[in-house]
C-alpha cells in the first residue's frame, strides 16, 4: 500500500491539499459555478500539456508550443478566411500544428539536434512568420464556432472541458493501450536498449513531436475561442505551464514516466493554485515564484518515491 501511495503523482496529493485549504479559507472557490469557470480556463492548457507529455516521456521537450498557439490564433482570427467554412479554418490550423510538430521531430531525429535548441529555434521562426502573416496587426474576424468551442456550454459544463476530456481519453489510449505508448516509455527510459530491442526509436520520437504539435494547435483553437480576438503573444506562458503540469503529473525529464491522467491532475492543480493566489491578491512575480517552488518540490518528492 505504501508503495502504491508513493507512486501516485504529486498533483493528486496537491489537489487534495489545495481543496482542503480552499474549503477553510475560500469556500466559494469550490462551488460548482466557480469550478466550471476553472474547467473552462484549464482546458486549453490541459490539452497542450497532454501533448507535452508525449515528448517529455520520450526524453525530449517542446518549447515551440507557445508559438504554435499564437500562430493558430492568427489563423483563426484573420480576415482572409472570411467566407470559408469554420470547420475548414480549424482544420487548417490543426494541420499547421501537425507540420510544426513534424518539422521539430525531423530536426531532432534526422539531425540528432538538441530538442531544446530545435524547438526554441522553431518557435522563433514561427513567431517571425506570424508577424509577416498578420502584418503586426492580429485580426478579430473569428468564427462563432471557434468562440463556441472556447466559451460555449452544454448545460453547465463548458464545451472546452468536454474537449479536454476527449483529448485526455485519446492520450490515455495512445500511452497505455497502444504499442506506440509502450515504445515511447521504453525509448524514454533507455533509448539504446530500446533500439537494440528492435523499437523504432527515431520514428517514435518523431511521432511524439507530431502529437505535441497537434495537441498544441488544438489547445490554441480553444484558447483563441476563449479570448475571442487575435493576439501576437497568446500562449506565451503556456511553455512553462505545460511543462509544469507534466512534471506535477509525475513525469521526469529523464523520460520513461508520465501519464495522461497525471498530466490532467497536474493541470488542474496548477490552475487552481494560480487562481487561489489571485483570490489572495498575489501578483504575477509571486505566482511565478510559487509555481517554480511547486514544480521543484513535486519533482524531488516524486523522484525520491520512484527510487524508494
Amino acid at each position: 500500500m505504501t508503495r502504491f501511495l508513493l507512486s501516485l503523482p504529486p498533483a493528486f496529493w496537491g489537489l487534495i491539499a489545495v481543496c482542503v485549504f480552499a474549503a477553510f479559507t475560500q469556500p466559494q472557490f469550490l462551488s460548482l459555478p466557480f469550478l466550471m469557470i476553472l474547467l473552462r480556463q484549464a482546458a486549453p492548457l490541459g490539452i497542450v500539456a497532454l501533448g507535452q507529455t508525449f515528448v517529455v516521456a520520450n526524453r525530449s521537450l517542446d518549447l515551440s508550443v507557445g508559438a504554435t498557439i499564437a500562430f493558430v490564433n492568427l489563423i483563426v482570427a484573420h480576415a482572409m478566411w472570411n467566407g470559408y467554412p469554420p470547420a475548414f479554418v480549424i482544420a487548417v490550423a490543426l494541420c499547421v500544428g501537425l507540420v510544426i510538430g513534424l518539422v521539430n521531430g525531423l530536426l531532432v531525429t534526422v539531425l540528432r539536434a538538441s530538442a531544446v535548441v530545435v524547438t526554441l529555434g522553431t518557435a522563433a521562426v514561427i513567431t517571425g512568420i506570424g508577424f509577416l502573416y498578420s502584418g503586426g496587426a492580429p485580426g478579430s474576424s473569428m468564427a462563432e464556432l471557434v468562440k463556441w468551442l472556447g466559451r460555449g456550454r452544454i448545460g453547465v459544463v463548458p464545451v472546452s472541458g468536454l474537449a479536454w476530456l476527449a483529448f485526455g481519453i485519446l492520450a490515455w489510449i495512445l500511452l497505455r493501450r497502444l504499442t506506440l505508448g509502450r515504445y515511447i516509455f521504453a525509448a524514454g527510459d533507455n533509448p539504446s536498449a530500446a533500439s537494440y530491442s528492435g523499437i523504432p526509436v527515431n520514428t517514435t520520437l518523431l511521432l511524439s513531436h507530431v502529437l505535441s504539435g497537434l495537441f498544441a494547435a488544438s489547445g490554441g483553437v480553444l484558447l483563441s475561442g476563449l479570448v475571442g480576438v487575435g493576439s501576437l503573444n497568446l500562449g506565451a506562458d503556456y511553455v512553462l505551464s505545460s511543462i509544469a503540469a507534466v512534471i506535477l503529473g509525475g513525469a521526469v525529464f529523464g523520460g520513461g514516466a508520465g501519464s495522461a491522467v497525471g498530466t490532467m491532475l497536474g493541470t488542474a492543480l496548477l490552475v487552481m493554485v494560480l487562481n487561489l493566489l489571485t483570490v489572495f491578491g498575489v501578483d504575477q512575480p509571486g505566482k511565478l515564484i510559487v509555481q517554480g517552488l511547486v514544480i521543484a518540490v513535486a519533482a524531488i518528492i516524486y523522484q525520491q518515491g520512484r527510487r524508494g
